[in-house]
């Protein structure tokens, strides 16, 4: 079984944010691979705020370096317009990036406006999935997405967090209604994840840690949440790297 955390982001020490402190990313490697985690999604945090095409640059290169474990996402902020949609053919076709990572929270839009017409048809004529961050209000809630969804059916829609505490059900309902959703673990209590097993199906939900927030072992923490649950063998495999290998074409 191969196993691959959804959800880590890359924490610049150069020109990083001074509020943000988690595990550098030599530990987060070595966390890696001494949970027998084969692969991990990884994307910016600073991209998120400033200059994603810097950001974009720096991920390209430690993804360069650890190219059997990090699958590259890139980012971009759609206020900035054919800069942005430029950005987008840059990272697939420059820096063979694996997909994207919209955060309307941070970045500061709205991810149900039109305005993300464009960028989303454009990640999807590239074929690659795009993970949202959900579950923080005015911008990034999980039925919101569910309306991007049904905008666009054949674009898959990682949803980071699956709502969070407060939303949780929303996001639910939000993947029960709209096929092309998959419903990312972390961030949320084991018993949401296991209602969303029983109403959504194993088939829809991806392991993700969020690392490296909360230092070393916030992995482990977030992948046993998983395993505890008891879901079984099959369940718990397509969960834990099964169903993001189908969405990557791993």
């Amino acid at each position: 079984m191969m196993i691959i955390d959804a959800h880590c982001h890359y924490f610049e020490t150069e020109g990083g944010l001074d509020f943000v402190k988690g595990a550098s990313f030599e530990e987060h490697v070595q966390d890696m691979e001494s949970a027998n985690i084969d692969k991990f999604i990884l994307f910016t945090l600073n991209g998120l705020f400033g200059d994603y095409r810097r950001a974009n640059d720096n991920l390209a290169v430690i993804a360069s370096r650890y190219p059997d474990m990090v699958i590259p996402f890139g980012t971009f902020n759609p206020w900035y317009g054919q800069d942005a949609l430029d950005e987008i053919d840059r990272c697939m076709n420059v820096l063979g990036f694996r997909g994207f990572k919209l955060h309307p929270w941070m970045t500061g839009f709205p991810i149900n406006s039109e305005m993300l017409n464009p960028f989303l048809e454009k990640i999807m004529s590239y074929d690659v999935p795009v993970l949202i961050h959900s579950g923080t209000p005015p911008w990034s809630e999980p039925l919101q997405i569910g309306e991007v969804a049904r905008r666009f059916p054949e674009l898959r829609i990682v949803m980071a967090h699956m709502g969070i505490i407060d939303l949780w059900k929303e996001a639910i309902d939000a993947a029960k209604s709209n096929k092309n959703i998959w419903l990312e673990t972390s961030g949320v209590p084991g018993s949401a994840i296991k209602i969303a097993v029983e109403e959504v199906g194993p088939e829809r939900i991806v392991f993700g840690s969020d690392s490296p927030y909360g230092g070393q072992g916030g992995h482990l923490f977030q992948m046993n949440k998983i395993r505890f649950l008891d879901l079984g063998t099959t369940a718990t495999e397509l969960i834990l790297g099964g169903n993001i290998q189908r969405i990557l074409g791993i």
